[in-house]
């Protein structure tokens, strides 16, 4: 009866695996240079397996069962790709492949197999940057501005129609002018003179006649009667 209890007290540990998740030395990072908050977890089906990273730059996860685990790895610095991995058989076999969240689970991308039995690599994939640099002075930024547009537009109309009207033939400016006081763009294309023309005190007289609407109405006539005047011989 002893020797059954040791038997079963032993059979899961026998069937708990050493996961051993290595980062290689990329152009990208030197692991040497990770911070020491980084850690990796293995996630399945609410359970979670925390593993904080090691002076060999390394994870390791101690007893995991057989099941089908998402690693993560979590870095202030670099972001690293999601595994899937893969615990199997009594033998302890372990299989790990690249996944993506937001995908079928079994969309499975390249192997991350080490070569060691137990041994797994993860990779980083781009470095975070936390701040914006702020962008200088632009010149042509500074004239794509629709506000400067609009000010060298306007500022080649009042500079280039004057020259243009002085260069044209003599008829076709008579024509021009024709045109301007039939039309009457002459006072549209020139309001100074036509605010001096303008003559208030007719406005004024105007406006004042039309808005007198309180004056008593003319009284009607007399007839002519017996109580009238007699006309005279």
């Amino acid at each position: 009866m002893l020797k059954l209890f040791t038997l079963l007290s032993v059979l899961p540990v026998s069937l708990a695996a050493l996961i051993t998740v290595s980062i290689p030395n990329t152009p990208l990072v030197n692991p040497s240079s990770l911070p020491a908050s980084t850690h990796a977890t293995l996630d399945e089906h609410g359970v979670k397996l925390d593993a904080p990273i090691t002076r060999a730059n390394t994870f390791v996860f101690h007893n995991v069962s057989s099941g089908s685990y998402l690693l993560s790895v979590f870095c202030k610095d670099y972001a690293f790709e999601n595994l899937r991995i893969d615990v199997t058989g009594e033998e302890e076999r372990i299989e790990a492949w690249q996944t993506f969240r937001g995908n079928e689970w079994d969309n499975k991308g390249e192997s991350r197999a080490g070569v060691v039995p137990g041994q797994v690599e993860v990779r980083p994939v781009v470095a975070k940057d936390y701040y914006q640099q702020r962008s200088g002075f632009s010149v042509l930024s500074f004239l794509k501005s629709p506000m400067i547009l609009m000010a060298l537009f306007s500022l080649v109309m009042i500079v280039g129609m004057p020259k243009l009207l002085e260069n044209m033939d003599p008829e076709a400016r008579a024509e021009f002018d024709e045109m301007q006081k039939t039309t009457g763009l002459g006072a549209a294309s020139n309001p100074a003179s036509a605010m001096q023309n303008f003559d208030l005190a007719g406005w004024m007289a105007g406006a004042t006649s039309g808005s007198g609407s309180n004056t008593p109405a003319q009284q009607p006539e007399e007839r002519g009667g017996k109580g009238g005047q007699r006309r005279r011989g």
